[in-house]
């Protein structure tokens, strides 16, 4: 049946459920929540509950309805993402590709392609027309943040008039972007970060991934089925190793902290992707410290950095003041900095000054 394939998100399977059985689905979704969530897969499982005439009591791997909406070769099915102004149909083919084969980890080939207001009005003038199948028409927009101004605007006019049958899924990661009189006129559908086991389970049951692996990178998604996809092809010990090196460079004087920096941007050739997944996994030893500083140690098994234990009960040892809270905090805004373009020797240069700080006092 549809959203069996879902991982997690139980409150928003059994909210959807309950819509479409009840027959009460709203005109315009919004779905909101971190990339990797589940939002573009909980998308199509909807579509196919809507469109199949089966609906919730469909089985879904031998339905041919829903196949071809996970193929998305259905005609009334239409799955929109942000291009740039031109682009090769091998590269829309191979993202289309990409989302059949796994919809938690969407195909992204540029740096800021948007949704232009073309395809907006290709929605309108799509739904000038009955559906090919008289089920009624769902369209899904990922990203639809990036819609340009035009193209909201143009939007807008759709979710005014909403035409009948028609089912409008609008996805986004950063709704604050969008106009607030597109998001008021849409029923938003929050989707949490995934439970490290679920994620686990997924990893162990879709990629084959040997359980203790499954293990520390499901821990070290940060709630993402997608991160833990892409953390599958990484060198998680390097990574670990190098995030600790940093962990522990927090103490060492201004002098020693500047030589670090300028080799760790050469080694991580200033890739502020590597850079961010390098804080997020120093945020997490910090977490680790705090956590094991508040329970003595006692509830290993909840430490994302589970087999390094000795590690953090030294680190307690030695900074039994620290404060842990705010030095993850300072993580947090470094991170927020690396989205405004700061200059990445300036930020780390920085955020180890004010950790060092933070585990004196």
């Amino acid at each position: 049946m549809p959203f069996e394939n879902l991982i997690g998100q139980s409150r928003a399977k059994a909210f959807f459920e309950k819509a479409v059985s009840s027959g009460r689905v709203s005109h315009a979704y919004l779905f909101v929540g971190d990339r990797g969530v589940g939002k573009e897969a909980a998308a199509l499982e909807l579509a196919k509950a809507l469109l199949c005439p089966n609906q919730l009591k469909c089985d879904s791997a031998a339905c041919p309805d829903c196949s071809r909406i996970g193929k998305l070769n259905h005609p009334d099915v239409q799955f929109i993402f942000p291009v740039p102004a031109k682009v090769k149909e091998e590269d829309y083919k191979q993202i289309i590709a990409s989302i059949v084969e796994n919809p938690y980890n969407r195909l992204e080939l540029w740096a800021n392609p948007t949704i232009s207001i073309e395809r907006i009005r290709d929605i309108r003038r799509l739904f000038s027309f009955k559906s090919f199948e008289g089920r009624g028409r769902v369209i899904i927009i990922a990203d639809c943040e990036r819609m340009t101004a035009e193209a909201a605007n143009a939007l807008l006019k759709i979710l005014e008039e909403p035409p009948a049958k028609m089912h409008l899924v609008m996805i986004s990661p950063r709704p604050n972007l969008l106009l607030p009189t597109v998001t008021s006129r849409c029923q938003w559908v929050k989707f949490d970060p995934l439970a490290t086991d679920d994620i686990e389970a997924a990893l162990v049951e879709r990629s084959g991934l040997e359980k203790k692996r499954a293990r520390l990178t499901a821990r070290l998604a940060g709630g993402s089925y997608r991160r833990a996809l892409e953390l599958i092809d990484e060198d998680l010990q390097e990574m670990q190793t190098r995030a600790l090196e940093f962990f522990r460079k927090c103490v060492q004087n201004e002098h020693l902290q500047l030589q670090f920096i300028e080799e760790l941007l050469i080694e991580l050739q200033r890739d502020p992707k590597k850079i961010k997944d390098l804080l997020n996994l120093v945020s997490f030893w910090f977490r680790d410290a705090m956590l094991f500083s508040e329970t003595d140690g006692k509830n290993r098994e909840v430490l994302i950095n589970f087999d390094h234990a000795e590690v953090l009960q030294n680190f307690a040892a030695s900074f039994p003041t620290a404060d842990l809270f705010s030095a993850v905090g300072e993580i947090e805004r470094a991170l927020e900095l690396m989205e405004r373009n700061v200059q990445l020797h300036l930020i780390l240069l920085v955020l180890l000054n004010q950790l060092r700080t933070y585990l004196r006092r």
